[in-house]
Formats: C-alpha cells, structure tokens, sequence
C-alpha cells in the first residue's frame, strides 16, 4: 500500500535512465527491427532509439490514454519545426511540460494552440500522416480515441482561476498521505530516502533539487519565469467510491517519491558532468536532463550529434560570458535575444495557425497499441515471432510468461526494468526482485546475460527458440 501510495497508480516518466533499445537487439541484417515497450510510461527510450541511426519500428503499449496524450504532445515539440522553435525553447518546454507541477504560461499557451492540432491528428487519419508521419494511431480503438479527445479537451479548457486542476492542494494531499504523522518532518524523511537510496545509485542528483520536488512537485527550472500554471498534462482520471458510487475522479495520481530527474538528469556521457568539488556536484540533475534532452532533440531533427559544451556550471565564473555590457545584460542574454530575434523573423514565412513540424532524420515508426491488449497480441498470427525486443517496465513485469515468447522472433532479446531507483522498497524487496525476475525467465525459457546484478538499470535476456510452434 505505501508503494502505490508512493509511486502512484499513473506513472508519468520511467523509473530508469533512457537507453537506445536498438543496442540490446542482436545484430540482424533484416530491416526494420521490431521493438515492443510495456509500460514505459514516457518517450524517453523512444527517443534514444530515435537517434540510433537504424530503421526500426516501436510498438508502444501503456497504461493510460493520459500517457498517450502525452506522447502525442512531447513528440510535438521534439519535433516542431526550427523557423518556428529554437532547440533551447524546445529544450525548455519539453522539461517543463514533462516533469512540472506548475509550469509558464507560455507553455500553457503552446498546449492551448496545439490541442486543435492533436485533435485533428486523432479524428483524421489523413492528416496525421500529413503531419506526423512517424507515429501510426491506425490500431487505437474508436472509444480510446474519443477518450484522448476528451482528455486533450480538458487540457485546453479555460480555467483562469486554476481550480479545474489545483496541483499545488493535489500534491500536498499526496505527500501528506504518503507521509502520514512523519509529514511535520517531511525534510528529514526526503533525507533520508535521498541518503539511502538514491546517493550512491544517482550521484548527479542534488538533494535540494530533490527535496524541492518532493514537496512541490516542481523539478526543472531552466529558464527564469514564473512558474504559476497548472500542469493539466499530469492530471488523470481515477475510479473512486465517492458517497457510495464508482465516480472518476480526476487529480493527480503520479509518482510522489522518485522524481522524473531518473529518465534524464542522473547520467551523462560527459565526464565533465561528473565533476565534483568540494564534495559537491558542479552539475545539477536539472542542468544534465537540460543537456541530455537538447543533444537528444538536436539529433533526431538533424541526424548529426551534438556537439556543443554544455553551459558553464554553477560554481565557475566565465568572463567571456558573464560580462556584463553597457546596458546592464550578459553576453549570454544578449545572445539569447539575437537568437530569439532571427526566430521571429523566420516564423514571419510560415503559417503559424498551422501544425509546423518536421520530418525527422531517422528512420522510426512509432505505433500505439490499444490498453491491455498484452494478452490478446500473444494469441494473434501477425505478432507471432515478430519482435527484437520486448521491454518491460518493473510495474509491468507480470506479464513476463512463456506467451510473452510466441512474440519475439527465434534469436530476440527480452529486457526487463529494475527497481533499484524505487525509494519505498525495502532492502528485502529488492532483493527478492531479481531472483523472481529469474524464475518467470526460466519458465519462459529465457536466460540472463552477462553480469547482470542488482546494479543494473535493466535486466537483459535473450531467448532462443529450439522447437516450431
């Protein structure tokens, strides 16, 4: 119960840094590679595939339509067209939308703007193939679309009082029933799972970043702004008994303990994102999701890698940009206004009333599978032997069974999410994680390769079929 109370019964990011899933697929000539993610909650594996370079297809199956929304939303602004968005703007938006409680107004006013288009993109199949040409909603069902609608609807709706969605009270109502009487001391307690838990695991996490987001929800703050609206995107329906009747019931019901800095912000491939002085990171989690997510959005539109140095940290003092000139700004504003000037000019040639997105440089076809549908797909032709890879999130690994295997090909791997990251679990339930990860892998005939440990973001096995089906 405290778990769920914890982690939610929605879970909005993943509980595990972003990998390139293309990297667990064995090396296969025949293109494209097939790959299936259970539960994963966000696009973050997504888009590091999305930048392999490979041609590949990401069958997609998660738990709610409000996730789904999400995808729908994020992927707009990954790909939304330069003319129109600069890469820190997209940078800036996706965190903030992503992973805050309370976000700008600017970025209320991109979701108001672009629930029109979203829409569209649902109820014509047509333009969505126009417009988003990678992701494929052709196997969504009729009333899971109308839901998404709905939900889409809502996120748009005008609330100029902030009381259709109030997530400052929401999310005190959670910490307060996950913490109970420990509430009054609820820093000690943030403490203490930030010592013991994520510490060691999650070096480049900060524990006052950490700290602020357990009690307020917000977590990246990328740019100065006032951080006041609702962010209706992590708003989800719920069934409850309300004075004796099933009612849905819509508020927040995410994670309240691990914070979405674990898809982005706890590693680097940048040794210098691990520099340490005085026995303090130089790099906030904030500041490493900000550079993972811009190199990430930079090689999906352009196919090239980034190669920028991230910004100076908070503890140097660069003359070059920190100068101050005449009128009072840094070089570093100046440059922002320079930039944020020629966009201006450049969306004067486009038709903004439209959808401006561009096609990305790899070759991936995103495709949403209809809700609960694990079980369904096993019994289907067309799915038989037709998977790479299948993934499974640690909230979804009860579906790791020998009909799991009729859908991956006769030489596939299967990965499967850890929980070292999952603040309320006991030192006992970790442990026990693995070694029942191992027994459903063996009545599916899968063995666990190489030095797979506790460790470990994921565990990785492969499977070998030796008899036909």
């Amino acid at each position: 119960m405290a778990l769920l109370q914890g982690i939610g019964e929605v879970s909005w990011w993943g509980l595990t840094p972003s990998q390139d899933l293309t990297s667990y697929c064995r090396s296969n000539k025949d293109s494209p590679l097939r790959v299936l993610t259970i539960g994963a909650s966000d696009l973050r594996h997504v888009l590091e595939t999305m930048s392999c370079g490979r041609e590949v297809e990401v069958f997609v199956l998660d738990t709610n339509l409000e996730q789904y929304c999400r995808h729908l939303l994020l992927l707009s602004v990954v790909l939304q067209d330069p003319r129109v968005m600069g890469l820190q703007e997209k940078t800036e938006l996706y965190l903030d939308l992503y992973g805050n409680s309370l976000v700008r107004s600017a970025s209320m006013r991109f979701i108001r703007s672009h629930v029109i288009h979203l829409i569209r993109m649902l109820t014509d199949e047509d333009y969505q193939q126009e417009v988003l040409p990678i992701l494929d909603l052709s196997r969504l069902k009729f009333k899971e679309r109308d839901f998404m609608e709905s939900i889409l609807k809502f996120w748009a709706a005008p609330n100029e009082k902030n009381t259709a969605f109030p997530i400052e009270k929401l999310w005190d109502g959670r910490v307060r029933s996950y913490l109970g009487d420990r509430y009054d001391a609820g820093r000690n307690v943030f403490d203490m799972d930030f010592s013991m838990k994520l510490k060691e695991r999650a070096s480049l996490l900060d524990f006052n970043e950490y700290a602020t987001w357990r009690q307020t929800g917000k977590s990246y703050d990328v740019r100065d702004g006032v951080f006041d609206t609702p962010n209706r995107t992590l708003s989800s329906g719920v069934i409850r008994m309300v004075r004796g009747e099933k009612r849905l019931v819509r508020a927040y019901w995410g994670d309240v303990v691990c914070s979405p800095y674990l898809a982005h912000g706890i590693f680097s491939t940048l040794k210098s994102m691990y520099e340490v002085r005085n026995r303090i990171n130089v790099r906030t989690a904030s500041e490493v999701a900000e550079y993972n997510i811009m190199s990430l959005i930079h090689q999906i539109n352009t196919g090239t890698p980034y190669t920028e140095p991230p910004k100076p940290d908070r503890f140097s003092f660069d003359a070059k940009q920190q100068k101050e000139t005449a009128s009072g700004a840094t070089l570093e504003e100046v440059k922002e206004e320079e930039e944020e000037e020629e966009e201006e000019v450049a969306r004067d040639e486009i038709d903004l009333s439209e959808l401006n997105l561009v096609k990305p440089s790899c070759n991936v076809k995103i495709r949403l599978l209809p809700l609960g549908t694990v079980e369904q797909m096993q019994k289907k032709a067309c799915y038989e032997r037709f998977f790479d890879l299948i993934y499974l999130s640690s909230s979804q690994v009860h579906y790791f069974t020998p009909g799991l295997t009729t859908m991956l090909k006769d030489d596939a791997n299967l990965l499967v999410e850890n929980v070292k990251f999952v603040t309320p679990l006991t030192k006992e339930q970790e442990a026990a994680y693995l070694p029942k990860v191992k027994e459903m892998a063996l009545a599916a005939k899968c063995e666990l390769l190489g030095s797979n440990t506790e460790t470990n973001n994921n565990f990785h096995f492969s499977f070998h079929r030796t008899e036909n089906l």
